[in-house]
């Protein structure tokens, strides 16, 4: 039997048997009796992580696999066999989505089998995540998400990125203290074009308080290989103000294989499972990453995750399931106040985040920064002789400038601001949809201010105070890009972009 605590990529299962091999070398015949001329072996490299670049290896640290039942071969064993029977050293479990994904991948890439669907895509970026985690066992990171300062979907990032770097998982368990129905479907959108999918996941969710909404614990259950469990959840509703004896508050996620140490990523910190968290919130995440247990110092930072995985364990087989709480909790709060009921998915920043049917970063960034700037080297010639007075500004600019992101007919103006020249007065300017599909900021006449023009320069404009009648107000300052340095190095956050054309602009915070 192998060892239980050699590290392998796959989930594994008990394991006996051996291999015999022909006289010439040639043909191997499993236990299982896969003759290797008749069904070919698979190669595995040095993790034991199916590859094709390591066929014809005469690495004697690398693998060979029995496609028909598994069962791992050490090259170097299967080399020296002569007469004698080589003991499998592992079993790769065929049931586990981790193992076949690979296994397609394999067989698309030595024999031409068809292009793997996106799942099995996203096992190619898992593996080279892999690779550079065998040169670092073990990593952490920090992840701050606020709007105001234009870090905006940080969380959803954060666990985009642990799902990629856990590489082939078979297991995702996650404990929140609420969930809505859009963080559900946020998160779900998310990461379903990963081993996400197939990927067995257990949610403990509490309804605490009523906050939780019933519709999110329906879409969480009714996800591929999902399982939904409560915590203290008849407890909660003996109280009639659906009130715990000690509130859960745990926010979890974590990315794994079996057994406990076949954990490989993890992120905790304040964020719950609702869009606002995900999103738009003023959050605070760690993301931590391991490779194999064996790997020097990796072991030392999983036995510290170990407690957490036991509390997971304990508190799952201890929670309520859904199915025996979820109709009397529906109709609960149904009758609670409105006020009492989860409002942070209702804000403007998470409305406009849900909103965009692209991803809504940017819409968030663009109403939450406190200048915007652009380079003005596409003025518009509408004066001639005279200098032009309009600039053109990607299609959706005008967020930033207090409008709505409604799709609107070309040729459409969609309001009025009062913009001033750094040191002048506020006059009343348009900003318009046009034709090109651009929106166009229509800028102070240069010549009244002492302006030459505005064409190649950097235009840079500030969110003031609006006036009195609530029309939105903003300070113009034309500068140049030793100018906008300045300005982004004492900013407290910076956004870089950059229009079809190559032209840039970006947010000051």
């Amino acid at each position: 039997m192998a060892d239980a605590m050699v590290w392998w990529p796959y989930p594994t299962v008990p394991v006996d048997g051996h291999a015999t091999v022909d006289e010439a070398g040639d043909n191997q015949t499993c236990e299982c009796g896969n003759d290797s001329l008749v069904e070919d072996w698979r190669s595995a490299d040095r993790s034991g992580r199916l590859s094709f670049g390591a066929s014809g290896s005469f690495d004697h640290v690398e693998f060979a696999v029995c496609p028909s039942c598994g069962r791992v071969y050490p090259n170097g064993a299967l080399f020296d066999a002569g007469s004698e029977p080589v003991e499998a050293i592992a079993r790769y479990d065929l049931s586990s989505q981790s193992f076949t994904a690979a296994l397609a991948w394999y067989d698309h890439e030595a024999y031409g089998a068809p292009r793997p669907a996106e799942p099995l895509d996203y096992h190619v970026s898992a593996d080279a995540a892999a690779a550079r985690l065998r040169t670092r066992p073990f990593q952490a990171s920090v992840h701050a998400q606020d709007t105001s300062v234009g870090r905006v979907g940080v969380v959803l990032d954060a666990l985009a990125d642990a799902s990629l770097e856990a590489g082939a998982y078979d297991y995702v368990d996650v404990a929140v203290a609420y969930a809505s129905a859009a963080g559900v479907r946020l998160l779900n959108d998310t990461l379903s074009s990963g081993i996400w999918a197939g990927a067995r996941k257990r949610f403990l969710v509490s309804m605490d308080f009523g906050f939780t909404q019933p519709r999110a614990l329906t879409r969480l259950s009714n996800l591929e290989n999902a399982e939904v469990r409560i915590p203290n959840g008849r407890a909660v509703l003996a109280s009639s103000t659906l009130r715990p004896q000690s509130a859960f508050h745990a926010k979890v996620f974590a990315f794994r294989n079996e057994p406990w140490y076949e954990l490989r990523t993890l992120v905790l910190g304040s964020a719950n499972l609702t869009a606002s968290a995900l999103s738009t919130g003023s959050e605070v995440v760690t993301k931590q990453i391991w490779s194999s247990p064996a790997a020097p110092g990796s072991w030392q930072h999983l036995q510290l995750a170990k407690p957490l995985l036991e509390w997971f364990d304990d508190t799952w087989e201890t929670a309520d399931l859904l199915g025996d709480v979820l109709d009397e909790y529906r109709s609960r709060y149904r009758a609670l106040p409105k006020p009492q009921r989860l409002r942070e998915d209702k804000t403007p920043a998470t409305r406009r985040y849900l909103a965009s049917p692209d991803g809504g970063t940017l819409p968030v960034q663009l109403a939450a920064a406190r200048s915007l700037w652009v380079d003005g080297s596409s003025i518009i010639r509408n004066r001639p002789p005279r200098p032009g007075n309009q600039l053109n500004t990607p299609r959706g600019t005008r967020i930033f400038f207090g409008f709505g992101p409604e799709s609107v007919s070309k040729d459409t103006t969609l309001g009025k601001v009062e913009i001033r020249v750094a040191g002048h007065p506020y006059v009343e300017r348009s900003v318009r949809f046009a034709n090109n599909t651009m929106d166009i900021i229509n800028l102070p006449i240069p010549e009244h201010y002492g302006l030459t023009g505005y064409q190649d320069t950097i235009l840079v404009f500030a969110r003031d105070t609006p006036s009195a009648a609530g029309q939105g107000r903003f300070t113009l300052t034309v500068t140049d890009k030793k100018g906008l340095t300045t300005l982004k190095d004492s900013a407290a956050n910076s956004v870089e972009l950059s229009m079809h054309g190559g032209r840039e602009y970006g947010l000051l915070f």
